[in-house]
């Protein structure tokens, strides 16, 4: 539980700071008319991108170096599901931070106000 909560809150500050990098971009969007969900879809696709690209290196990585280990620990493939789905649900979660600054934004800001 505390690994999860942990990851969730680094998750959420790299969305945070990427989204804050985006800003005059994001102010563009929504100056030429971008509904709101869209911009919520790029920083939830995003965050899900970053956390699916984490867990399949994290398990190639596993499948690749569990022979030089002398004890194991089975993992079943319904675990390995299950640990994916609560990894993309932790990644949706720390969005939020991400999509509440964005939903801020000014459109005015990307003119330079």
């Amino acid at each position: 539980m505390i690994l999860l909560t942990v990851s969730a809150v680094i998750i959420a500050l790299i969305v945070y700071t990427m989204t804050l990098d985006k800003m005059r971009e994001i102010a563009t969007l929504k100056l030429i008319g971008a509904p709101d969900r869209t911009i919520v879809g790029m920083i939830v696709t995003q965050a899900l991108a970053m956390g699916g690209i984490g867990f399949l290196s994290g398990a190639a990585m596993i499948v690749t170096v569990k022979e030089h280990f002398p004890r194991r620990v089975l993992l079943q493939p319904d675990d390995g599901l299950l640990l994916g789905a609560v990894v993309l649900l932790v990644c949706l979660l720390a969005s939020g931070l991400g999509v509440r600054l964005a939903l801020r934004i000014d459109a005015a800001q990307a003119l330079g106000g």
